[in-house]
């Protein structure tokens, strides 16, 4: 047998089992897009269990259509309306996560900000918005 042949062979046996781990191995990198600062992704925020409260940034009508269990809507043309219902429900010791429509949606960001700017801790944004809500496991 050649020494290219060889060589061949050996390449497809190594490559075969490395693609396998990259695929499979629970601490593969990650191959999705890159989360922004102040996002965190589902899986993250699912595991923080029940310290979460949901803030749903969408329109009146898209919450009215569905929305995660037990969010509060907040919107910032509704704020003055809206926050002293979120302030109603929010806890010191939760998480607050915010969402919108889409990974392309700013309106999660911009809740959160206001929030913070509130002087509310412990604000993130739900990668992936509601989208990724829906897509869930």
């Amino acid at each position: 047998m050649s020494a290219v042949r060889q060589a061949a062979l050996i390449l497809v046996a190594a490559v075969i089992p490395a693609l396998l781990t990259g695929a499979f191995h629970h601490n593969r990198p990650a191959w999705s897009e890159p989360v922004a600062p102040g996002e965190e992704r589902l899986e993250t925020i699912l595991g923080w269990g029940s310290a979460v409260l949901w803030v749903d940034a969408r329109s009146e009508k898209e919450y009215a259509e569905d929305h995660v269990p037990n969010a509060i809507r907040l919107s910032l043309e509704d704020w003055d309306i809206l926050f002293p219902h979120f302030l109603d429900s929010w806890d010191q010791k939760k998480k607050v996560v915010v969402y919108c429509s889409s990974t392309s949606c700013q309106l999660s960001h911009e809740v959160a900000e206001r929030l913070e700017q509130s002087g509310i801790p412990s604000v993130y944004v739900l990668h992936g918005g509601w989208e990724a809500w829906k897509t869930r496991k």
